[in-house]
Parts: structure tokens; sequence; C-alpha cells
């Protein structure tokens, strides 16, 4: 026996290593019952692209050092340490049985190496966490003592793992040839044992019993503490990755509602929407418990960046809260279940639910994926349809949509008056449909709001000068309704979805251009769940076909040219690309950005029936959206979306700017910078 063995138990570090597990196991298991009681739903189609996601972003943390590499960088080395450094805690216990175990061949030689440098690594890391923590202070990183806790966990585990390294090679590396070996492959540990190797054997002996007894009982200590806390992601993030959605949340979940009109049915059995968390699926229950609070979603959230009461990070912690708090009710099932308290009120406030824009910016910064979206989208269609209960502003609007089919509520029969003079063809029959390659659908906005009647018209311009067989609906053009789901009121929705689907297949639509991406949204994502399948595209995708194919000629005109990019266009269908593409053939000098741009772009705040609901917490968004691209000087902001144009020439207004600076939809762009080759033109 050697004198390290005198310091070291096997019987101690089995019954440490028994206690920890216990106790993991059991405050997991109260977490994850929850989870497992929670509304069902298949998350695990497509299983090679769900693990290929857990090895992109949850192995090699992509998603993580792509949208802030220096934070990113820092949690990857740290994650890397803490799973490469598995391997070396089951070396360590093996130890606590046999003293001059060494990890030999080219493989633990290699591990040796990596091993060293690996903790020399999470330590620079850990510390630039602690500087941003306690000095940087970014606004996202809430006072946190748990996280600061674990940082110090952390930090005390590499240093006592270098320290046993140490300590244990100056005492028996001149004893014992495998610890010898496995000390001339440690570069830190080797270095460290050369300081200490003049202390006496017993000083050695006690302290490497110590720095191992500490690393184990701190590494027992975070085990146990992991379920506890924010940090059981550590444990429920890679599960989480596999059970994702996958894509951006462009599509309302869809209700069956036909037992709202079966008069047969039983009214106490009635569930649309969700009320309480009974009603929620299991993936928002492990999402709330994997949200690892690190603010991404903060960042260019338009809610939380202008004052008002709501996060992703906020909502995941309330209901993590709620979830512990109502665990016996929620296991007990039957009537206690079902008579959990509501979820909007004390868990998710009114004016949280409410001032969502449904920009989707959240789950797209988020690193694992997590899903706020589907949550909110059935918490509003209770509050709607079962509770009655909304936003006063939002009456009108619903009412107007019953009767005038726009949220204007202006006559329906006017819809399309924006094109007299203009000679549009009018599609009637099936027949007129054949006849055209494009059905324009122009929506509300461009029908009905001015400066939405401007694009429309441009547009108008660009298709005729390109030779673009087209036609409108005019005053026959049903609305798609995509507001009013977005509120909430699914059935109003369902209604106005099935007369634009009769209306279209009945004359045999294929292809649809649409200026609104709201539109374009839904009728690309929504509407095939309703018998509506077509071709959809954007304006700014049709223009940069155009220009491509040398259908139409611009020339460089305008300068100074800021590109907001519309949600539904970029963040919720991907298309970054095309706007830039057809701006950057109209403008005189290099195209400017927003610095919250593409992906990271800020919402101009009319998302989610936003645009018809007033203000009432913080700052203006439209205006904050407009205040973050005057340091660029620009002359024109360019939008490609009429709801976007109308929320920052709004906002133009109020900073008392519009007389400087314009506010242009793509197309008025390229009809201004046009070349007219045709007579018609």
């Amino acid at each position: 026996m050697t004198q390290l063995e005198d310091g070291l138990s096997p019987l101690g570090i089995t019954a440490l290593l028994l206690a920890a597990f216990a106790a993991f196991a059991w405050f997991s298991v109260r977490k994850l019952a929850i989870v497992a009681a929670l509304q069902p739903e298949v998350r695990w189609d497509h299983p090679w692209r769900r693990l290929r996601t857990v090895v992109t972003n949850g192995l090699l943390q992509q998603r993580m050092i792509r949208r802030e590499w220096k934070p990113g960088v820092m949690h990857t080395v740290i994650f890397l340490g803490f799973v490469s450094l598995l391997v070396r805690k089951l070396q360590l216990v093996v130890i606590g049985f046999d003293a001059e175990f060494a990890l030999t061949g080219s493989l633990g030689d290699a591990f040796t190496v990596w091993k060293d440098l690996v903790e020399v690594g999470v330590l620079v890391a850990v510390s630039y966490a602690f500087y941003r923590r306690l000095l940087l202070k970014p606004a996202r990183l809430e006072p946190n003592r748990e996280g600061l806790l674990v940082l110090g966990l952390i930090a005390v585990i590499m240093i006592t793992d270098l320290a046993f390294d140490a300590f244990r090679f100056a005492q028996l590396a001149d004893s014992v040839p495998a610890i010898a070996h496995e000390r001339a492959h440690a570069p830190i540990g080797g270095w460290l044992a050369a300081l200490v190797s003049g202390w006496s054997q017993s000083a050695l002996v006690t302290a490497a019993a110590v720095s191992y007894w500490t690393q184990m009982i701190t590494v027992c200590a975070f085990l146990v503490l992991l379920p506890l806390g924010e940090h059981f992601h550590i444990v429920t993030a890679l599960p989480a990755l596999y059970f994702r959605r996958g894509r951006p949340a462009n599509a309302v979940p869809t209700v069956d509602l036909s037992p709202l009109t079966d008069d047969s049915a039983d009214a106490s059995e009635l569930r649309v929407g969700a009320r309480s968390v009974a009603d929620l699926v299991w993936k928002d229950a492990l999402d709330a418990f994997t949200c690892t609070e690190c603010g991404r979603c903060k960042d260019a959230c338009p809610a939380f960046q202008t004052g008002k009461p709501l996060s992703m990070k906020g909502v995941n912690d309330s209901l993590k809260h709620h979830l512990l708090e109502q665990r016996e009710a929620i296991l007990a099932g039957g009537a206690a279940k079902a008579n959990l308290p509501a979820l909007v009120g004390d868990v998710i406030s009114e004016d949280t639910l409410w001032s969502c824009t449904t920009c989707g910016y959240c789950e797209a910064a988020c690193p694992i994926e997590l899903e706020l979206l589907p949550k909110f989208y059935r918490l509003r269609q209770h509050r709607v349809m079962m509770d009655g209960e909304f936003p006063t502003e939002l009456k009108n609007v619903f009412d107007a949509y019953e009767v005038q089919s726009n949220p204007w509520g202006l006559p329906a029969d006017t819809r399309g008056d924006w094109a007299r003079g203009l000679d549009v063809p009018l599609i009637r029959s099936a027949a007129d449909m054949a006849g055209v390659e494009w059905l324009f659908y122009v929506g509300s906005a461009e029908s009905f709001d001015q400066n939405g009647q401007r694009i429309a018209r441009a547009f108008v311009e660009i298709l005729r000068e390109a030779g673009v067989r087209f036609g409108i609906l005019g005053a026959q053009e049903p609305t798609t309704g995509e507001c009013v789901r977005r509120a909430g009121n699914e059935m109003l929705f369902q209604q106005l979805a099935g007369a634009l689907v009769e209306a279209f297949n009945g004359l045999g639509v294929v292809r649809i251009v649409t200026c609104d991406p709201h539109a374009f949204n839904s009728l690309r994502n929504e509407y095939p769940a309703f018998g509506g399948h077509w071709e959809v595209v954007h304006h700014t995708q049709l223009i940069a076909r155009l220009l491509a194919e040398k259908r139409i000629e611009v020339q460089p005109t305008h300068e100074r040219v800021l590109l907001h990019d519309p949600c539904y266009l970029g963040r919720h269908n991907g298309e970054f690309e095309a706007p830039r593409s057809v701006l950057g053939r109209v403008a005189r000098d290099t195209l400017l950005e927003f610095p919250l741009h593409r992906e990271k772009s800020m919402c101009c705040g009319a998302g989610g029936a936003r645009m018809w609901m007033e203000e009432h917490i913080g700052t203006r968004i439209n205006v904050t959206r407009v205040e973050q691209g005057l340091p660029q000087r620009p002359q024109v902001i360019a939008t490609a979306c009429p709801y976007c144009s109308v929320m920052l020439g709004d906002g133009l207004k109020a900073k008392n700017l519009n007389e400087s600076i314009v506010t242009r939809d793509v197309a008025e762009l390229v009809a201004a910078a046009m070349v007219r080759n045709r007579a018609s033109g």
C-alpha cells in the first residue's frame, strides 16, 4: 500500500458516489415526472435530422458561436471541457480504489495532454465569464448567484484536478513507472509537480488527499445541484435539441373547432387553446426546465428592448416555478389537474401575453431552440374564444373582419378601387385565371391604406414593364385573416380561410405573388392545412427573378438606402437575399444595414396584431427601430412589407424626420429606377 492510499478510501468514494447519484436521480425525477404528465405530442420523427442538429448545435455549439462569438466560444470551451473531463472523473473514481492507476498507451497519452490543455482553457473561459458577469454586466445577464456559484465550482474542479496531478506525480512518479509515464505527457501537471517536488512525502500525501476529496466532493455537489436550478440544462439541453420543432414558428397551431359548433357537446369538456399547464404539451415543460437563462432571447426582442414585460427567459422562469408549485396537482390528475389555476394572470400577465409581436426573434436566438410562440398562440386562443378576454382594440378589428373582411372596416366592395385607371386585368373565372401567369394577391394593407396602395401601383408598373401576365381579384379578393389568427380568434380565421380556399381553388389558382410578407407566410405555410396548395412568392423574389432574366432594366438611382428586414419574410421564411439583391441594383452606393439586421433584425412592432393595439408600456417599438438606424444617416429606409412601411414612417414622424428621411418599399424604389422600354410603361 502506498502512502497516498492512506488518504483515499474505496468505501468513502463508493458512499459519496451512491449518495450523489441517488440525490441527482431523486431531484431529476421530480421534474421529469411533470414533463411526462403533460399533453402528448410526437417529437421524434426524422431522427437522423434531429441527431444532426444535436451534433452541430449541441456538441459543436455552432449556433451559440455564430450569433455571438466571444461568449459563444467561452461557453463552448466550458461545455467541451465538461464533456471531455467526464473520462477524467472515471479515472479519478478508479484511483479511489487503486492509487497507482494511470492511463497508458497512445490513447492514454493523448488524453493526458488533452486533459491538461482543456483544464487551462476552461479556467480561462471561466475567468472571462466572471469578467462578463461582474464587470461588463451586459443588460441581458441579470444578477445571478447560482451562475456565480456554478462558475466557482467549475473553477474549483479544474484547480484541484491540476493540483492533485502535481502532488500525485511528485510523490509516486519515482516509484511507479506508469505514473512517471503519465507525468511525462502532462504539460501542466508535470510542470506543477516539479514545483512541489521538494515537499516532504507526508506533505505531498496530505495535499494530494485534500485536493482529491475537495474535487470529488465538489463534483458530487455539482451533480446534486444540477436538477435543483437553471443548470439542469446541462442534462436536458441535448434532449431538448433533439425534440425541437426544427423550423420557424410560421404557422399557428390548428384547432379542431367542431366541438364548439356541436350542440350535443358537453360545454364543460370544451377545450380550445391553453388555459392551464395541464393544456401544455410535454415539450413546453421540458423547455421551461431547460432554459439556460442566457438572455440571448432579449437582444432584439422588440418588447423587451422597449421596456415591456416580456422575454422568453422570463416566461420560462415563471412557468418553471409554477410547474414545481403545482407538481402534486399535475401528477394527481383527475379533478386536481383539471382545476389547476389559469396561466394568464399570476403566472403570465396579460401585458406579457399581448406584448408579443410574434416576430420569432427569441426562438431564432435561443442556442438550444426553445419555443415560445406556440404557447402564446394557444394562450391567446383560449383567452379570445373561451374567456372572451382580450385588448379592447381587437374587438373593432374582429368586427371589421367579420363584416368587411379587412381590419380598417372599409367597404369590401371598394377593395379594388386602388387600381382604378391602371387597367389591371380582373380575374372573374377559371378561364381568366388560365390566361395569366400570376395572381397578384394584393391584401388588405395595399387595398385600403394609401401608403400600401402606392406600393401596389409601383409593383403593377414593374409587372407591366416586364411583360408579366397577371391579374387581380379586385372587390372579390378574400382576406387571409392571418392577423386575427395571431390574435387568437381561430374561429374567425378558419371561416375566412375556408372562403379564400374555396374561391382560389374554384378559380384554379396555381401561382400567387404578393407584396405582403404576412399574407405570403400565411398562404405558403398555413393554408396547405386547409386545402390551399399553391406556389406563393414574395414580390421581392419575383422582382429579383425579373432582373436576373433581364425582363426589366434599372439604373442606380437612390443614395444612402437603409434596409429593414420584415420578420415574416426574413426570420419566418428565410428570405434575406432577394431584397438585398434588388436594392443592390438600384442604389448608387453600398446598401446600408441596421445594426440589428438579417436574422437579428428587430421587428417594426406591427406583427401579432400589434398593428392595431396601442403601446401603453415603455417606449414605442417603431420609434426605437428608427432610432437604431439613424447613426447610418440614411436618406431612404427601404422596406419589403406594407405594415413595416407604415410603422417606420410613423416612427420618422414621431422623430420629426419624415421630411429628411423617407420610407419606401422595394417595389417603389425599383419603379423609380426602372428604364421604361415598353410603350405601355
